[in-house]
């Protein structure tokens, strides 16, 4: 399973801002729907990376988090 950073933004003006992610994916076209599902919100990405690291998990899921 391949590893992506991603940038996005999320939340309001009080409580959002933008965040890096680490994500465990078959394939880029899952990502939004992993993060939207991790966080129960609609996310804005900005940038997608596909690391040369790989990961042995058989599920997709959030690896990782930070505000940025």
């Amino acid at each position: 399973m391949k590893v992506f950073e991603t940038i996005y933004g999320m939340g309001g003006i009080e409580t959002g801002g933008y965040f890096r992610s680490l994500i465990a994916a078959d394939s880029e076209e899952n990502i939004t729907g992993l993060l939207c599902e991790e966080h129960d919100e609609e996310v804005l990405i900005t940038r997608v990376k596909e690391m040369s690291q790989t990961t042995e998990y058989e599920h997709e899921h959030v690896l990782s988090t930070k505000r940025v």
